[in-house]
This record gives structure tokens, C-alpha cells and sequence, in this order.
């Protein structure tokens, strides 16, 4: 390759990086307008519910414990007893021994300026039992106790997303629930005072309560029983099953989604976490573990944006590489000026691609910025070269990378896959199609070398 050749080379390449910068700010922007909808979907939950998360529940019951501390000692010969008594403030935490979760999730949408926010309002019913052991398990020892009132104790992440709250059905008595979550382990939820509650005999009690909650995003709950069923049910189609549990069943359709969860006292071990949280304090440990699932888009717009731009620099590359081989084989010179301007078009392609997408459906904003796109760059090739066949082949070109950058876009699981394959692929088409080619004996035309006569003979104005 001559002087002439590689200057035109290094040019080519230097444009290409160059047009980096404007595809780089165009990924800047989607960060940026990403973060505004987040901020934007942020003040939607805070003034409906944000991601929802229960704990427990469990029973709380304070008691003072008294008992005599005896000190004998022998002075002169004397044998001598000394009685202090003591008392002990506390908490005790009994887990419940079942728990079943039927929770119902309907999602719906909020919007703010251009912004959407995906929200849901559950309808929780829950049903359990609780073993209450004689002196709530205490050993019958020298010791006394006086029992405070025991305290049934559900932890709510976010509170304000409690529309209506039943009263706590525990044995024949029913508990009214009151703010707070009655534990200091918790930084929010809600209890219910069990007045009246006998410490006096064994007994198996049943319980049941409903609750209709409003959230956004997701919604969990961390499982502190012996043993625990949850049922959820929603209209949601795309579920995204998280937490250390996932559904032992499930079944997923375009009307929505069913999941069931079965976690046993091996899996959850909730009352050692709650022996382990006995400092007094909010314990992180209590919701730790949790199961459920978030009402979020499998892959959002702002995802599908920047991994579009991602292949920003794929498109100019390929573009010029086309540009610099027709330059070469058909002999005909084409200006930097002419590079630039089409690596600016299909840079700009992001742009349109990235603020159509905030008004409409990711697919109709991906065909109007590639009609846009391609229709631009077909009539510059058109007239630029010339020559009509030549400028609809690099349009039909270009229309069908970006029909693959689309297939790839949606092919989520399969995306790195498809990519490898088609960047594979265009490789391998390229080098077949150039395997004949002698490097050294062609130069792309510059002004001086009978650009005029081989541009005149290709059907283009020559430059100079």
C-alpha cells in the first residue's frame, strides 16, 4: 500500500475515533435521562407505596423477672446468709409455628410528565398457628415472673402503602392493630396488644388477619415461622422471582402469573435468627432472607438504549470499511467530509432512537429512527456517488444491520450469543469477498492522481 493509501487509511480511522465522542455523549444522556425517570418513579412511591416487604410475624412478650441471691459466709465460727433480691427486665420471642401467605397483586401505572411508575395494590390474607407453652416456656425454677402484655408483632417495610388493615382474629378474641411495629428489631410495621392473654397452660392457637397494601416494584416477604406457604397471584405477565427462595411452582401466561413457595424450619430457621437479633436493636438478620418477586420490565427502555449504543462504534466501522472498499475496487474518491457526515447520521440515529423512546413503545421509536436513519443516508449515497444502485446497496445495507441490532436488542438471554455470530459472520463476509484482492496495487483515488478521469468514468464528481 502507497503513502497515498495509508494517509487515506489513517484518516479514515482517526474520523472513526473521532466520531466516538458523539456516540459517548449520546450514552451520557441516556444515563442521565435514566436516572431522572428513576428519580421521577422514586416521588411516584413515595407518595403511593414504594417496594413492600413483611417480616414475621411472631409474639413479643415483655416480662420482669425476679429471684433472691443467697451469700452464706462464716464469721467467728458463725455460720451467716445474706438475701439480696433481684429483678431482670426483658423480651421473649416466640416464632410462630405455620404460616400461610394468599396474596392477590393487581399493577397498574401512574405517570408523571413523560415518566411512568409501575405500581400494585395486594390483597394479603394470612392465616397461622402459634404454640403457647405454660409460662411462655420459661423453666419452672426458684425464679418469678411478672408478664407484661404480650404483643403480636409484623414487620412492614414501607407503611404508608396500608390502605385498610382487619383486626387480628388470635383463638376466640379479636385485636385491633396499632402503628408501630411493637418490636425495636423492626424500623417499621405494625401490632396488635393481646391483652388478657393467660400464661397459665399450654395451648395451640389459631390466628388470622387481611391486609390490602400498595406498593411499587417489588414485593417480598421474609419468612420468620417454623414453616411457611405463600400463594401469590398477580396480573403481572413478566415476574422476576427474587430472595434466597424461589417458587417450588409457578406458572407464567400473558394474563399474569401464579407462584408458590413452601420454606421449612431447616430453610428459614426463624427462631434462631430471631435468639440470634436479642441485642434490642433493628436487626438486619430478621429480613435477611426473603422471597418474592418484582412487577419490573424484564429489560427496560433505558437497558435496550444503551446496549444499543453499545454497537454505536459497530455501525461507523462498518460503514466506512463499505466506504473505503467501494472507494478502492470501483476506483472512485470519496471526501473525508463525506465519511463524517455519514458516521454523524448514523451517530444521530441513537439520539432520535433514545428521545422517541420516552413517548412511545421501544419498537415503533426503533422503526421511525431507522426509516429516519436509512432514508437519509440512501439519498446522500444516491446523489453523493452518483450512482442509484450503488447508494440503494448501502441503504438495504444498512437497513438490515439495523433489523439485526434489533433482533439482538430483544433476544435478552441470547443477546452475547447473537452478537458474537453476527460480528462473526461479517467478518467472515468481508474477508471472502476481498480474498482475491491485491492490497498493494490499489489506492483509493486522491486529488492529482487521475481522480478526475476514474471518478468521470464511475459516474461521480471527482474532488479537487
Amino acid at each position: 500500500m502507497n503513502r497515498a493509501a495509508f494517509l487515506k487509511t489513517s484518516m479514515i480511522g482517526a474520523l472513526a475515533l473521532l466520531l466516538l465522542i458523539p456516540v459517548a455523549m449520546i450514552r451520557d444522556l441516556i444515563h442521565e435521562r435514566q436516572a431522572r425517570r428513576n428519580q421521577a418513579v422514586g416521588e411516584i412511591a413515595l407518595g403511593w407505596g414504594g417496594r413492600q416487604a413483611f417480616a414475621g410475624p411472631y409474639l413479643v412478650v415483655p416480662y420482669e423477672r425476679f429471684w433472691t441471691e443467697v451469700e452464706r459466709e462464716v464469721v467467728d465460727g458463725i455460720r451467716k446468709e445474706r438475701r439480696t433480691e433481684r429483678s431482670r427486665s426483658s423480651l421473649l420471642r416466640l416464632p410462630v409455628d405455620t404460616m400461610d401467605w394468599s396474596i392477590g397483586a393487581a399493577t397498574g401505572e401512574k405517570v408523571r410528565g413523560i415518566y411512568r411508575a409501575r405500581l400494585y395494590t395486594a390483597t394479603i390474607r394470612a392465616q397461622g398457628r402459634i404454640t403457647l407453652a405454660a409460662r411462655f416456656g420459661m423453666p419452672d425454677s426458684a425464679s418469678r415472673y411478672r408478664w407484661g402484655t404480650p404483643r403480636f408483632v409484623v414487620g412492614v417495610s414501607d407503611p404508608r402503602g396500608i390502605r385498610s388493615l382487619s383486626a387480628l382474629a388470635f383463638g376466640n378474641q379479636k385485636f385491633d392493630f396499632a402503628p408501630g411495629p411493637g418490636d425495636s428489631l423492626f424500623g417499621s410495621g405494625m401490632h396488635a396488644a393481646l391483652s388478657g392473654l393467660a400464661a397459665s397452660e399450654s395451648r395451640t392457637v389459631a390466628f388470622s388477619f387481611s391486609i390490602e397494601l400498595a406498593g411499587s416494584e417489588a414485593l417480598a416477604v421474609a419468612p420468620l415461622a417454623r414453616n411457611t406457604i405463600v400463594a401469590l397471584r398477580s396480573d403481572w405477565p413478566h415476574p422476576s422471582f427474587q430472595g434466597v427462595f424461589l417458587p417450588v411452582q409457578h406458572e407464567a401466561t400473558r394474563d399474569g402469573f401464579v407462584a408458590r413457595w413452601q420454606v421449612s424450619s431447616f430453610a428459614a430457621q426463624g427462631a434462631e435468627r430471631l435468639k440470634a437479633c436479642e441485642g434490642g436493636r433493628e436487626c438486619a438478620a430478621l429480613t435477611a432472607q426473603e422471597l418474592g418477586v418484582s412487577f419490573i420490565e424484564p429489560v427496560s427502555v433505558y437497558q435496550q438504549l444503551e446496549r444499543a449504543s453499545k454497537y454505536g462504534f459497530l455501525f461507523i466501522g462498518l460503514m466506512f470499511s463499505a466506504f473505503f472498499l467501494f472507494e478502492l475496487l470501483r476506483r472512485l474518491a470519496i471526501h473525508p467530509i463525506q465519511y463524517l457526515l455519514v458516521g454523524l447520521a448514523l451517530a444521530m440515529f441513537f439520539l432520535l432512537l433514545t428521545a422517541l423512546s420516552e413517548h412511545v413503545t421501544f419498537g415503533i421509536a426503533y422503526a421511525i429512527a431507522t426509516l429516519a436513519c436509512v432514508g437519509l443516508v440512501t439519498t446522500y449515497f444516491v446523489r453523493a456517488l452518483r450512482n442509484k444502485a450503488a447508494g440503494l446497496t448501502f441503504g438495504g445495507a444498512l437497513a438490515l444491520l439495523y433489523g439485526a441490532l434489533y433482533m439482538l436488542l430483544k433476544a435478552e438471554d441470547y443477546a452475547l450469543l447473537a452478537g458474537a455470530g453476527l460480528l462473526f459472520a461479517l467478518l467472515a463476509g468481508v474477508m471472502i469477498a476481498t480474498r482475491r484482492v491485491d492490497w498493494y496495487r490499489l489506492a483509493p483515488l486522491v486529488p492529482g492522481e487521475g481522480g478526475a478521469a476514474a471518478g468521470a468514468a464511475a459516474g461521480a464528481v471527482p474532488h479537487g
